[in-house]
């Protein structure tokens, strides 16, 4: 489609900077962090694996079924089977042996169920 009011798509042009401007950039902010310190958490192992972001319902249920946080990570890392599930959203079900997850689009752990036998109690 052409027409005389069709524009080609310039963008701004590209300044590159010189080494000297480069250099106050970084001083500036450097000063600007010291004139305003921010406290950013330490970590206590920084080797150790992010925390799972889940529900509380999520979190009960992996706590009634005795599924623990690695279990989790590991179905989540390496799924046997993967589908979308049936409340959509973008939401994705996961399932590895006998372990379920479901998670978000964000990647919270919404749901867990093992479908592990139970031995009755009593």
């Amino acid at each position: 489609m052409n027409s005389a009011f069709d524009l080609p798509f310039q963008g701004p042009p590209v300044r590159k900077l010189t080494a000297e401007e480069t250099a106050a950039e970084f001083a500036a902010d450097v000063a600007a962090y010291e004139a305003y310190p921010q406290n950013i958490p330490d970590l206590a192992d920084p080797d150790a694996p992010a925390p799972l972001q889940m529900t509380k319902g999520a979190a009960a249920a992996a706590a009634a079924d005795g599924v623990s946080d690695d279990d989790i990570r590991l179905v989540i890392a390496d799924p046997d089977e993967l589908e979308p599930d049936s409340a959509g959203n973008g939401r994705m079900r996961l399932r590895r042996g006998t372990l379920s997850v479901v998670v978000a689009r964000d990647g919270a752990v919404l749901s867990v169920r093992d479908r592990r036998p139970r031995r009755r109690r009593g």
